[in-house]
């Protein structure tokens, strides 16, 4: 990444590496990130990007625009190439953004030698509310910057590049960012993993008493809930794992659910889709197994900080749950999996209006419910 953006992000860099904060990170990892929630490890994440936006936003109009410089094109001549104007006083890696004084607009760049001003001419008449969308997808691409330098793993490595790219260009063009390529549109399958739960639940618990069979319901949407924050497994280690499975059809599933669900967490600027909505049987057939086990580990461990009421729910009753739904997603002929599943009108009435948009509202509903 040799152009002025990326070079600007350099002192960035070195000043989180010099600090061993995480805090660019995109990813929490699935068995655990010291957040205090068991069901979403990735939490922490996003609320600092948040902040960071937040404070990037509330800058004065100058600063702003420098900021922005940074990441727009020159545009003093159709002769000059240069995409983003560099500092000809670049700050040091221990100077924070909230202490530095805005440049003038007068300042030269670095790399061509024209002001900030013709970098920024296209921002002059541009509302207060577009300056800050664009701000954060600044700040979006300054975490994706940290995550490339600091991913080992080369399958992920190359998505958040894709997307740092992405945002970069969108930057210069003022445009929204769209996923484009071979990946499709979401949703990937259907039905997605949620409804098929869902039927699960009724498939399984509608003979059950009001109380037993709420009882079910509930550890389905923590399940949900978990799946939608957790961290899935890279291709390689899912190829170590399976070993007879080249992970050629995981390894997609796993590029559309970076770009979809993970990174969108604590990366808004790029629209965000819940895992559990847009995938289905398939990718739940190739996570289970290993996502289940972390799951009950990761609470096993950090029992003490679940509220005391979800601690016997959770510790007793859902491995159970879990075991049974495992049989309904590797079995050869699980009805809850069909377009087309119904009950008998008689039985589960309680939850049958559960299904479709009532429970997609129920499922998010989740995270007040298991916080109060």
């Amino acid at each position: 990444m040799s152009d002025p953006a990326a070079q600007a992000l350099q002192p960035r860099l070195l000043q989180a590496q010099s600090a061993g904060s995480a805090g660019a990170s995109t990813a929490a990892t699935g068995s655990g990130s010291g957040n205090s929630d068991p069901a979403r490890p990735g939490l922490s994440q996003q609320q600092r990007a948040s902040q960071k936006k937040a404070q990037v936003r509330a800058f004065p109009r100058a600063k702003k625009l420098e900021k922005l410089g940074v990441f727009s094109a020159c545009k003093a001549s159709d002769t000059c190439k240069c995409n983003g104007w560099k500092n000809p006083n670049p700050p040091s890696a221990t100077r924070m953004d909230l202490q530095q004084q805005a440049a003038s607009l007068s300042e030269p760049c670095r790399s061509c030698g024209h002001a900030l001003a013709d970098h920024v001419s296209h921002l002059e008449n541009v509302s207060e509310d577009e300056i800050n969308r664009l701000l954060g997808m600044v700040v979006d691409v300054e975490n994706l910057f940290m995550s490339v330098h600091k991913e080992e793993d080369t399958d992920t490595k190359q998505v958040y590049f894709y997307l740092f790219k992405l945002l970069r260009k969108c930057i210069l063009q003022m445009s929204q960012p769209v996923v484009e390529g071979s990946l499709g549109s979401p949703p990937f399958e259907k039905p997605n993993i949620e409804q098929g739960v869902l039927n699960f639940v009724q498939y399984k618990f509608s003979h059950l008493a009001p109380k037993e069979r709420q009882t079910m319901f509930e550890l389905s949407k923590m399940f949900l809930l978990c799946l939608n924050y957790w961290k899935l497994e890279t291709p390689t280690q899912y190829r170590q794992r399976t070993q007879k499975d080249d992970g050629t059809a995981y390894k997609v599933d796993y590029t559309r659910w970076l770009c979809y669900c993970h990174v969108p967490q604590s990366n808004d600027s790029l629209p965000r889709y819940e895992t559990t909505h847009v995938f289905g049987r398939n990718l739940l057939k190739s996570i289970f197994t290993v996502t289940r086990r972390q799951l009950l580990e990761k609470f096993r461990v950090e029992k003490d900080k679940l509220l005391p009421e979800k601690r016997t729910l959770i510790l007793t009753h859902f491995p159970k749950f879990l075991s049974m739904l495992e049989e309904e997603i590797y079995g050869e002929n699980s009805p809850i999996w069909e377009a087309d599943f119904t009950m008998p009108a008689s039985d589960g009435t309680q939850l049958g209006h559960q299904t479709g948009e009532a429970a997609g509202r129920k499922t998010r509903q989740v995270e007040v419910e298991t916080t109060t």
